[in-house]
């Protein structure tokens, strides 16, 4: 069955409670607007990610939970049916990606103060393998749930505190070896970009 742009709903609006979106959501499958409730349910999902107090793996589950049950169009689909579709994931991974980079950098701020405060860079270091282990996986490939422009935001983010395979610490080879300021500059190495 061929649709017509005019007839698929607009993108969820995200930054409604998420009570909004599950009203749209009942509303359209009452209606029988299969498009209309996976939208819903993709805003519905996003805003329930999006919540402060909740740990980087509830807020993954429910983006990969979005992308897989709600992003996917019927199986006999028009080209653009299709391509709305799409346009689901695309504001699913804008998000994830989003909130990634948010913890991260601050994260990445923590580290800074501690580093900052006199701590041993090896020891936050310890910390950043743990941290960016659970946010970007072990394997080093993109997740399917970021945009590649925010996985590679991510690798930067973690590459100041984890060195890439075979470099040295970041900070260690600076004069002082320990991540000091150099001429203003908080242990910039030819592998590290300044901040």
């Amino acid at each position: 069955m061929a649709f017509s742009m005019s007839h698929l709903p607009p993108l969820p609006e995200i930054g409604h409670p998420e009570s909004y979106y599950a009203r749209l959501a009942k509303e359209a499958e009452r209606s029988g607007d299969i498009h209309a409730h996976e939208a819903a349910k993709v805003g519905q999902y996003i805003t329930l990610a999006l919540d402060p107090n909740l740990d980087w793996d509830a807020k993954r589950r429910y983006f990969r939970h979005a992308l897989r049950r709600h992003c996917a169009p019927p199986q006999v689909s028009s080209e653009l049916v299709e391509m709305y579709y799409q346009r689901l994931v695309d504001l699913v991974m804008h998000h994830a990606g989003a909130e990634a980079l948010r913890l991260a950098s601050g994260e990445d701020d923590r580290y800074a103060c501690r580093l900052a405060g006199g701590e041993q860079r090896r020891t936050i270091m310890e910390d950043a393998v743990e941290f960016f282990a659970n946010l970007m996986g072990v394997d080093d490939t993109c997740p399917t749930h970021f945009k590649e422009e925010d996985w590679l935001q991510l690798r930067i983010i973690r590459n100041q505190w984890i060195p890439e395979p075979g470099q040295p610490v970041p900070g260690e080879d600076d004069a002082g070896g320990d991540g000091r300021v150099i001429d203003g500059v908080r242990g910039e190495t030819p592998m590290t970009k300044p901040r």
